[in-house]
C-alpha cells in the first residue's frame, strides 16, 4: 500500500512540475480520444456531431457564397460527401435524385402540392433540397441532419427559403405529430445499423395520416451490383468482397447485415424481410431497384 502511495505521489509531482502548455497539450490529446472513443461506442445512443467540436469558441460570418444552380449557393467541396468531383457533378447528382424520387412517387399518386409539409431527413448541405425551390414560397420545407457543420452551412445560405435544424443520433426529431405530407430519406438507413426500427416509427409519429415515406436502402441487390461493377463504388466493392469473403453473406440467408457501427456503418438488407417487417408499420406501397444509384427506393405510408 505504501509502495503504491508513493508512486502515485511521485507521478503526481512529474505531472505537477509540467509546463502548462504542455499539460493543456496532453488535456487536448486526451479529449480528442475520449471524444472518438464516445463517438463510435454503439452503446452510446444520443450522440451530437457539433461544429467546430475541438475549438473553445467560434463565429459564424454572413455570406452568400458562390451561386449555381437554381440561383442557391454552392456549399464548399469539404461538405459534398462525396459527391463530385465537379460543382456541376454535385449539382446534378441532387437533380437526377429528386427527378426520380418525383417519378417514383407520382407512380403511387402522390405529387408536391401547395400548402404540403415536407422533410428531408438527412439532408447534408442540401444537395437534394435545394432541387424543391419550385415549391418553396407554397410549401414549408425541412432538412435535418446530424451533422452541425452541414446544417449551420444551410441556415446561412439555402435559409430561406428552407429550414433547417440540427438532430443528434438518438430517434427523436422536433416536430410535433401529424406533421409532414412527405419525407424523404436519401442513403440515411444505409448507415443506422442500431435503432432503425425506432426511427422509422419517429417518422411514423410526425407523418401526417396518409403521408408518404421515400426511403433508400441497400439490399442484396445493391450488394451484387457492387461487387460486380467495380466503377459504382471501389471502396465499398472491395469492402463487401472482403466482408463476404469473412462472413460468406451472399450464400447465407441473412435478414440484414452492417458492416462497421455508427455514422461509418454500411448496412445492407434483405428486401423481403424488409417489406415484411417495415410492413407491420407502414403501408408499402412500391419498391424500385436502382432509383438512387445502386440503392433500392421503398415507398411507404402512413
Amino acid at each position: 500500500m505504501e509502495a503504491d502511495m508513493g508512486a502515485t505521489t511521485t507521478l503526481l509531482k512529474r505531472f505537477l512540475q509540467l509546463p502548462a502548455d504542455a499539460v493543456i497539450a496532453s488535456s487536448k490529446k486526451l479529449f480528442l480520444k475520449v471524444s472518438e472513443s464516445v463517438m463510435r461506442d454503439p452503446h452510446v445512443a444520443d450522440k451530437f456531431y457539433p461544429y467546430k467540436p475541438y475549438q473553445s469558441d467560434y463565429i459564424l460570418l454572413k455570406s452568400g457564397g458562390e451561386r449555381s444552380g437554381l440561383g442557391l449557393p454552392t456549399p464548399p467541396q469539404e461538405l459534398w460527401m462525396g459527391y463530385g468531383p465537379t460543382t456541376e457533378d454535385f449539382l446534378n447528382s441532387g437533380k437526377v435524385d429528386v427527378d426520380k424520387m418525383k417519378k417514383i412517387l407520382g407512380s403511387v399518386g402522390f405529387r408536391i402540392q401547395d400548402g404540403n409539409r415536407v422533410l428531408d431527413f438527412g439532408c447534408a448541405s442540401g444537395r437534394m433540397i435545394r432541387w424543391l425551390n419550385d415549391f418553396a414560397e407554397q410549401c414549408e420545407i425541412w432538412g435535418v441532419d446530424i451533422s452541425a457543420e452541414h446544417i449551420i452551412w444551410c441556415q446561412q445560405h439555402l435559409s430561406p427559403p428552407f429550414n433547417f435544424a440540427a438532430v443528434t443520433t438518438s430517434p427523436h426529431l422536433p416536430f410535433e405529430d401529424n406533421q409532414f405530407d412527405l419525407i424523404y430519406c436519401g442513403s440515411v438507413f444505409t448507415h443506422i445499423a442500431d435503432l432503425a426500427d425506432a426511427w422509422l416509427l419517429e417518422l411514423k409519429r410526425i407523418a401526417r395520416p396518409g403521408g408518404k415515406l421515400y426511403v433508400t436502402v441497400h439490399d442484396r441487390h445493391s450488394a451484387d451490383l457492387i461487387m460486380n461493377h467495380p466503377e459504382k463504388n471501389a471502396w465499398l466493392r472491395n469492402l463487401l468482397l472482403s466482408y463476404n469473403k469473412k462472413e460468406n453473406f451472399g450464400s447465407r440467408n441473412f435478414a440484414m447485415f452492417t458492416m462497421f457501427r455508427g455514422a461509418e456503418s454500411q448496412v445492407f438488407y434483405d428486401i423481403d424481410f424488409l417489406r415484411q417487417h417495415w410492413g407491420r408499420f407502414l403501408n408499402v406501397l412500391s419498391i424500385t431497384p436502382e432509383a438512387y444509384s445502386y440503392q433500392t427506393a421503398l415507398v411507404l405510408e402512413k
